[in-house]
């Protein structure tokens, strides 16, 4: 058996990951670019007498980069060249996706074009000279139905004549201006001489070493013999910018794409008129200058409501099933003969952090379904273009927002949710963002606290303000970050694709893969970081637990001066030690630390309105749970990040309760 790499490319949206699957099914796996946290996808598939193993690479829309999707692209087609290139076009919408397909067809690289969704543009009444098109990029054309499977021989055959080396291909011609031309072609000539080991096609390296610096640096990397073309380069680069008085980049992306259009005029019959479309009837209310951000937040209220009606008695369930559990261990004889503290650490600690990751399952899994409904029926990318403007402010884009909407839910899936972003400087920016989002957790600590120490009419105000106190703690905390640099930011650019009927097989597979990933990278994080909890609670051995004598204790009596401004004490203080668990845990750490039968009595005896007001504040915006910065870890892959959510969090907590507490005092609260 021959093996044999296959690369997906493809623009965004035009139907690149629904052909992937097709091609692979259920023979994936995900995991990080090295060095980098977006994400890669491989599968397997043997055709004939080969085993393939496709890498479906990020959707961009050039190989010149500017966003961390397009480098990882241009770099791994130039750093180890697959055997064959699969290029994903749109028929519906050929030209957008042409400009990018070009490029790849000048590198020289055997290559595969499978123009998709010819169910639509038959629909449309769309025509499409297939002949054409494969005469002027030199390269096979294919048309087919990624969705139903409609063309799949014909692609699966075309590919593995291409392995086999059967079939004739050429890099096309693209028309550039007379100056251009001949700068490229004389140094095209002397790649020809020199370059030896880079595998791609001179015209294409000579365009490179002129169009993009960093291009330069990474090809004479890769082909140290072209480092003597480098200053040539950059003269004759110098010398047409002066002629065409444009940057070179610019005007090598019109040639592109200029002959991208003058192909589509070639090769496409689009029908005289067309009556408008269910997608523009459906645009003209969901993205309304007036109606359409209303109807957004509508809807994802609906999913919301659905993610947590479905997912939090099975969350509920699964965690009292592990309390059971923990309950039948207890009595079991081979536990008993342990000593009491590995007891508590077997019990009371790893299975407990078991049972953490174990509850965030079903929410995760829903998160990642509702998710997946939304990006494959189109309306993922017309809600980013709704609230793109409003993002600006925090140097983030639009698609940010889903994700801090759904930290309103759960911060665990919409820290994971970031990867639907294009950069990493969004993507980092967004995870320290979206612990500040008042979750599920959070909002139980909420309505229990207020409702002790409030009157009943007073009660679901101050829980409301604390919502209102989250949306503005997020633009504070953005604004403190704007000076940050995480990475290069990425322009926004996200086409709008027509609406579709979600795929169940798309959609089953990304929650399945997500939530595979989820328990693969978080699951060790989240138990350690359980445990190192329980041994500040249980240590010193011969003190009761959680006692101010126990490490977690002694460091809220240590911390108490801190605390005392803001009118929480030591008790809450180890109290909000447990919350680093999950926020859920606050209200029986406080129970364990009272110590009293009725709980309720015991804080109203010991805890003004006031002092639980600022308590609440701290609770809302300190430091993620345990599990969301595990999430923020493992997505950035750096302790930093996550340390600075920690210490963000912290900051501003002790601020925004201070400010309360002081100012509560100042106006005569007691």
């Amino acid at each position: 058996m021959t093996e044999a790499t296959i690369a997906v490319c493809a623009a965004p949206n035009t139907g690149k990951t629904t052909l992937f699957n097709r091609l692979t099914g259920s023979n994936q796996s995900v995991g990080n670019w090295p060095g980098v946290t977006v994400e890669k996808k491989t599968g397997r598939r043997r055709l004939d007498g080969y085993d393939v193993l496709f890498v479906d690479l990020p959707g961009v829309y050039s190989l010149t980069p500017s966003s961390e999707g397009e480098r990882i692209t241009r770099d791994y087609l130039w750093d180890s060249p697959p055997d064959a290139i699969l290029n994903v076009l749109d028929a519906g919408n050929l030209y957008r996706g042409l400009g990018f397909t070009l490029q790849l067809a000048m590198t020289g690289l055997p290559m595969v074009v499978a123009v998709s969704m010819m169910d639509e543009a038959h629909a449309k009444g769309i025509e499409i000279d297939f002949e054409r098109i494969s005469e002027h990029l030199g390269l096979p054309t294919v048309p087919i139905v990624a969705r139903t499977g409609e063309g799949m021989p014909d692609l699966e055959a075309t590919l593995l004549a291409v392995l086999q080396g059967k079939s004739t291909q050429h890099p096309p011609h693209i028309s550039f201006p007379p100056v251009l031309e001949q700068a490229i072609s004389d140094l095209a000539r002397e790649v020809e001489a020199t370059d030896e080991q880079s595998g791609l096609d001179h015209v294409f390296v000579a365009a490179s070493l002129m169009e993009d610096a960093d291009a330069a640096v990474h090809l004479t990397r890769r082909s140290p013999a072209l480092k003597r073309l480098v200053s040539e380069a950059a003269a004759n680069r110098r010398k047409v910018e002066k002629r065409l008085a444009v940057d070179l980049p610019i005007a090598c992306a019109e040639c592109r794409f200029n002959a991208a259009r003058g192909l589509v005029r070639e090769a496409v019959r689009m029908p005289p008129s067309l009556s408008a479309s269910a997608t523009e009837r459906l645009d003209r209310l969901l993205m309304h200058r007036w109606l359409g951000l209303p109807l957004f937040l509508l809807i994802m209220l609906g999913l919301f409501q659905a993610m947590f009606a479905l997912g939090t008695p099975l969350q509920t369930r699964l965690a009292a099933g592990i309390q059971a559990i923990q309950a039948w261990l207890w009595v079991q004889p081979a536990l008993g003969a342990l000593p009491p503290l590995v007891q508590s650490f077997l019990v009371e600690g790893l299975l407990a952090g078991l049972g953490v990751v174990v509850s965030f399952l079903p929410i995760i899994l829903l998160f990642f379904v509702m998710l997946s409904l939304v990006e494959d029926s189109g309306y993922m990318a017309r809600a980013a273009f709704l609230m793109d403007r409003l993002m600006h402010t925090l140097r983030l884009d639009g698609k940010a927002f889903i994700s801090l909407l759904l930290g309103y839910g759960c911060n665990v899936p919409a820290v994971l949710g970031t990867r639907i972003l294009s950069s990493r400087h969004s993507r980092v920016l967004a995870m320290l963002l979206v612990p500040f989002s008042l979750c599920s957790g959070r909002l139980q600590v909420f309505v229990f606290i207020s409702g002790i120490l409030f009157a009943p009419r007073s009660a679901p105000w101050v829980v409301f303000s604390l919502y209102i106190l989250s949306f503005g703690i997020i633009f504070l905390a953005g604004l403190l970050l704007r000076p940050f640099r995480f990475g290069t930011p990425a322009p926004f650019i996200m086409e709008l694709p027509p609406y579709r009927r979600p795929m169940v097989s798309t959609v089953t597979l990304r929650a399945a893969q997500e939530l595979r990933d989820f328990l693969h990278r978080a699951a060790t994080v989240i138990v350690i970081g359980v445990v190192a909890v329980w041994f500040l609670t249980h240590y010193p051995p011969d003190v009761p637990a959680g006692s101010p004598d126990s490490l977690a204790g002694r460091t809220g009596l240590f911390l108490a001066p801190a605390f005392s401004p803001i009118g929480i004490h030591w008790a809450e203080t180890v109290a909000l030690f447990f919350g680093f668990i999950a926020k859920e845990i606050l209200i029986g750490a406080l129970a364990v630390v009272y110590g009293a039968p009725d709980l309720a009595a015991a804080i109203r005896a010991e805890v003004t309105p006031l002092q639980g007001l600022s308590f609440m504040v701290f609770t809302l915006i300190y430091t993620p749970c345990v599990a969301t910065l595990a999430a923020i870890w493992s997505e950035s892959r750096s302790w930093r990040v996550a340390l600075l959510s920690m210490l963000l969090g912290v900051g501003l907590a002790w601020l925004v309760s201070f400010i309360v507490y002081q100012g509560g005092l100042w106006l005569g609260y007691t």
